[in-house]
């Protein structure tokens, strides 16, 4: 698996990693992109590799993000240093973070409390993100659900999804009240943000940052515990900024998220 990491990665990566002397791989494998962590004698990396054309749009998407917050905002977010496109896949370099991902971290605490400590912490977090001042050219009169709707109606088409057009004709039709947009995370599970010393602390997975509709990161937040009283409440306690109702969850996490 070394030679094959050594034989894939683009040339123009060597010059800013140094060699590699081990290569590792997360628990868990996403769905758009292959992940490593490289070990190597100038430091810790991560690279992604998308293959699908929808994928390696996302994750120049993503490129193109960190790299803006790197530059414009004190996010607790990895380091960009490159991204690559060849014909077949596309590549993108970052730091590799301290942590482990929060489901992995509510797997490995053993109590209640622990884990409603660590549910608090991520509140907490994301508040910081919604109140995170945005790069200067982010912010716009354009409504992101109305984009979103737009995108959902052609990713349908286009792609593979878990919705289907009487969802889709659902959520045009019923769409939540307008509230004032934020810088969101857009994909804000507990798989992508990572935990250090029992606190969440950084942010990973950034293809879907955005000026948007903070109740889209709250419901993607809360999904895994919904109905756990105790951790959704830890959460509310950390985040503070808004509550959602059962129908805003549903349009967003049950809904929107089908198409994504």
């Amino acid at each position: 698996m070394k030679e094959y990491i050594h034989k894939a990665l683009p040339k123009q990566f060597e010059t800013i990693i140094g060699n590699i002397q081990n290569v590792s791989y997360p628990a868990r494998q996403g769905a758009t992109s292959e992940v490593v962590f490289l070990h190597t004698d100038q430091g810790k990396y991560v690279c992604k590799r998308s293959s699908l054309p929808q994928y390696k749009t996302w994750l120049l998407e993503e490129a193109k993000a960190m790299k803006e917050l790197n530059t414009d905002t004190s996010l607790p977010i990895p380091t960009f240093y490159d991204y690559m496109e060849e014909e077949d896949n596309s590549y993108l370099l970052m730091s590799m973070e301290e942590g482990v991902p929060l489901r992995e971290a509510l797997l490995a605490v053993k109590t209640n409390e622990e884990q409603v400590k660590l549910i608090q912490s991520f509140g907490e977090k994301l508040k910081k993100l919604h109140e995170t001042s945005l790069p200067p050219e982010w912010e716009h009169q354009i409504s992101w659900l109305d984009i979103q709707l737009k995108k959902a109606a052609y990713n349908l088409q286009h792609y593979e999804v878990d919705g289907n057009p009487q969802l889709l004709d659902s959520l045009l039709e019923q769409k939540p009240r307008a509230i004032p947009q934020t810088l969101i995370h857009g994909d804000c599970t507990i798989d992508n943000v990572l935990v250090v010393d029992n606190s969440v602390e950084t942010f990973i997975d950034l293809s879907g940052v955005a000026y948007g509709d903070p109740r889209y990161d709250v419901a993607l937040a809360i999904r895994s515990f919904i109905y756990d009283k105790s951790l959704l409440n830890a959460f509310y306690k950390g985040y503070t900024l808004l509550r959602l109702s059962k129908e805003e969850f549903d349009y967003f996490d049950g809904g929107l998220y089908e198409f994504f």
